[in-house]
C-alpha cells in the first residue's frame, strides 16, 4: 500500500510539473516578467481590454534581478557541420577492395591486418567508403598503406596473397629470390600435420615467430588440370618475414616433418641438403650450428612440453629447435656460443656436481646464498629456481665447489681460468656428418669431485646466466628476496631440494616429452609409465590381513585376545 501510495504521489507531482510547464508563457523572459504577464493577461481578460504587449514591459521596473544561466548547464550548440573528407597521406598507397575482401583482410578481431602490418613493416588502415563521407554511389572499402616504399610494396604483395586464398590456391614462383621469402618443401603426407586442424598449428607458428605462412603451388602449374595434383609428392610452404623469424619458423616446420617422416631432412646426424635461404652465406655473424644428442640426452634437454628447450633459447636469445635427435642453434656468434654452453652445462648436471669458471664472461651474475637457505631458494625439486627462470628468461643453477688443486696442476688450473674454460679436456666430434654445418666441440663430462678440505661451508653460489642484463638483475633480486624471507622466518624449513643436484632433479625436465614438439609423450626409461594404485599393489588386502594377524588368528581368537588385553 505504501508503495502504491508513494507511486501515485510521485505521478501527481510529475503531472503537476507538466501542466505548469505547458502554460503559454514565453520561456525566454525573466521570472518577474513571466509573472507580470500572467497577471496582466488575467486582468485584461476580466475587464475585456486587450492585454498589454510584452514589448512594452520595462526590464528596469523589475524589482528582482535577472537570473543568470545555470553554471555547468549545457548550452545549445549549432548543428555540427557536414563531415569533411579525411586527409590522406600523399605518400600512402591505396588499394580498393570489396566489402567481403575487407572482412577477409581484417580477420577475426583484426588479427590478419595486424599480422600483415607486423611482417611487412607498414601501417594499414581499412576505410569503409560508405561511412567515410565519400561521394554517393561508391561502395566497398579501401586500404590505406603508409610506410617506406619497400614496406608498402611488401604489404601490397601480402594482401594479394591473402586475398588469393579466398578464391583458390596461391601460385608462387618458388625459384625467385626475395629477401623476405623462405621456401620449405613439405611432403604431401605431412601437409595436414603441419597445418593442423583448421590451420591452427600454422597460425601458432606465425604468432610465435612473427611470420606470414601459407601453402602455395608452383607458378608454372597455374591453369593446369587439378587432377595433376595427385602426382605431386611435395607441397610448397612459403614463409615471409625477417631473416631471423623465417629461420625459426623453418626449423619449426622441419622438426614437425622429421617427427612425422623420419629421415626426410636428416641423414643420421647431418642435413641431407644444407639450409640455403636468402641471406645465408653473407659476411654477417648470423648462421646456424648443429648439436647432436647422445643417448637419453634428448628427452632431458627437451623438458616437459619443451620447457627446458624454451628456457635455454630465451636465456641465450638464440633460436633453438630440435630436428630429430639434433639441436639446431641459429643466431649470431655470441648467441650461438651462449646457447651451446648452456646446453653443455645442462647435460653435465646429469653426471653430478661440476664447477663453472665464470671469469671473463659478461652473461652471468653470481649470488651468494647461505647454505642453510639454499634449499629454501631452490625449492622442492628445483621448483623455486624454475619459477625464477620462467619470470626472468634466465638459466640458473648452483655452482659446484672448485676442484681441489693437485700437485703440479696449479699452472694448468690457472691457465684454464684465464682462458674462461672449465679445465676439462675437449674432444672433437668426428662422427659421420659432424664436420658439416657447424660441427661443435664438446667437453667430456667431468667426474664428480670430492669436497676439498678446508672449503667454505657458510654459503653457496647461484649462477644466473642470460643475454639480457636487466633480466639477470631481476632474477638476482628475486633470489635475494627469498633469502631475506627465509632469514625473517628464522631460517627454518626449506624446499626439500637440497644437495648438489638440487637445481636439476626435476622429473618434469627429464621424464616428459613435448607433445607439440614430438607428437607423443615420451619417457627417458624407454616405455610408458605405469600407473600404480592400491589395487595393483594389493595394499588394502594386506592391511586387513595384518590386522587379523595382530588380533590373534581367526575371528574367534581375535575376540578372546581382545578380552585378555
Amino acid at each position: 500500500r505504501s508503495r502504491r501510495r508513494f507511486t501515485s504521489t510521485r505521478a501527481d507531482k510529475v503531472r503537476h510539473r507538466r501542466n505548469t510547464r505547458s502554460s503559454a508563457v514565453p520561456r525566454g523572459l525573466p521570472r518577474a516578467n513571466r509573472r507580470l504577464t500572467k497577471r496582466d493577461a488575467m486582468s485584461d481578460a476580466a475587464n475585456g481590454s486587450p492585454p498589454r504587449a510584452m514589448e512594452e514591459d520595462d526590464e528596469n521596473d523589475d524589482r528582482r534581478p535577472q537570473r543568470s544561466p545555470r553554471e555547468g548547464s549545457p548550452e545549445r550548440k549549432d548543428p555540427p557541420p557536414a563531415r569533411k573528407e579525411r586527409e590522406r597521406d600523399p605518400t600512402a598507397d591505396i588499394v580498393k577492395i570489396t566489402d567481403d575482401d575487407a572482412a577477409f583482410v581484417l580477420g577475426k578481431g583484426g588479427a590478419t591486418k595486424r599480422k600483415i602490418a607486423r611482417v611487412s613493416g607498414a601501417k594499414l588502415e581499412i576505410h569503409d567508403l560508405k561511412s567515410a563521407g565519400a561521394s554517393s554511389g561508391m561502395e566497398g572499402a579501401e586500404i590505406e598503406i603508409t610506410g617506406t616504399p619497400a614496406a608498402r610494396q611488401r604489404a601490397k604483395d601480402y594482401i594479394g596473397y591473402v586475398l588469393s586464398q579466398r578464391t583458390g590456391p596461391v601460385y608462387i614462383d618458388h625459384t625467385m629470390r626475395r629477401d623476405d621469402l623462405s621456401i620449405v618443401m613439405v611432403p604431401m603426407d605431412c601437409v595436414g600435420y603441419v597445418m593442423g586442424r583448421g590451420g591452427q598449428v600454422l597460425r601458432d607458428m606465425e604468432n610465435e615467430w612473427g611470420t606470414l605462412m601459407f601453402f602455395a603451388k608452383k607458378k608454372e602449374d597455374e591453369g593446369n588440370d587439378a587432377s595433376a595434383d595427385g602426382d605431386k609428392v611435395q607441397e610448397i610452404l612459403a614463409i615471409f618475414g625477417t631473416r631471423r623469424s623465417r629461420r625459426g619458423a623453418e626449423l619449426k616446420v622441419m622438426s614437425a616433418v622429421e617427427h612425422k617422416m623420419p629421415g626426410h631432412f636428416l641423414d643420421g646426424e647431418s642435413l641431407r641438403v644444407p639450409l640455403d635461404q636468402p641471406g645465408d652465406g653473407e659476411d654477417d655473424d648470423f648462421d646456424y650450428d648443429v648439436f647432436p644428442f647422445r643417448g637419453d640426452e634428448f628427452s632431458y634437454a627437451l623438458g616437459g612440453r619443451g620447457s627446458t628447450r624454451k628456457k635455454i633459447a630465451s636465456a641465450a636469445n638464440c633460436i633453438l629447435e630440435y630436428v630429430g635427435q639434433v639441436a639446431f642453434l641459429a643466431g649470431n656468434e655470441r648467441q650461438r656460443g651462449q646457447c651451446r654452453d648452456y646446453l653443455d652445462w645442462l647435460l653435465k648436471q646429469k653426471e653430478g656436481e661440476f664447477y663453472v669458471y665464470v671469469s671473463g664472461r659478461d652473461d652471468v651474475t653470481t649470488v651468494k646464498v647461505p647454505t642453510k637457505s639454499v634449499g629454501y631458494v631452490t625449492g622442492h625439486k628445483g621448483e623455486g629456481l624454475r619459477a625464477v627462470e620462467a619470470s626472468t628468461r634466465t638459466f640458473c643453477f648452483t655452482n659446484g665447489r672448485p676442484p681441489a688443486p693437485d700437485d703440479g696442476a696449479d699452472d694448468a688450473m690457472n691457465d684454464a681460468e684465464k682462458d674462461g674454460g672449465n679445465g676439462d679436456e675437449e674432444e672433437e666430434d668426428n662422427r659421420p656428418g659432424a664436420e658439416n654445418d657447424g660441427a661443435r666441440k664438446r667437453g667430456r663430462s667431468p667426474e664428480p669431485r670430492k669436497k676439498p678440505r678446508g672449503g667454505s661451508d657458510d654459503h653457496e653460489v647461484v649462477l644466473i646466466f642470460g643475454d639480457d642484463r636487466d633480466d639477470r638483475e631481476k632474477a638476482r633480486r628475486m633470489i635475494t628476496d627469498k633469502v631475506r624471507d627465509h632469514a625473517r622466518h628464522g631460517g627454518g624449513g626449506g624446499g626439500g631440494g637440497g644437495g648438489r643436484k638440487r637445481g636439476r632433479d626435476d622429473s618434469r625436465d627429464r621424464g616428459r616429452g613435448d607433445s607439440r614438439d614430438r607428437g607423443f609423450r615420451g619417457d627417458s626409461r624407454g616405455g610408458q609409465r605405469r600407473r600404480f594404485d592400491s589395487r595393483d599393489r594389493g595394499g588394502g588386502r594386506r592391511d586387513r590381513d595384518r590386522s587379523r594377524d595382530r588380533g590373534g588368528g581367526d575371528r574367534g581368537g581375535g575376540g578372546g585376545g581382545g578380552g585378555g588385553g
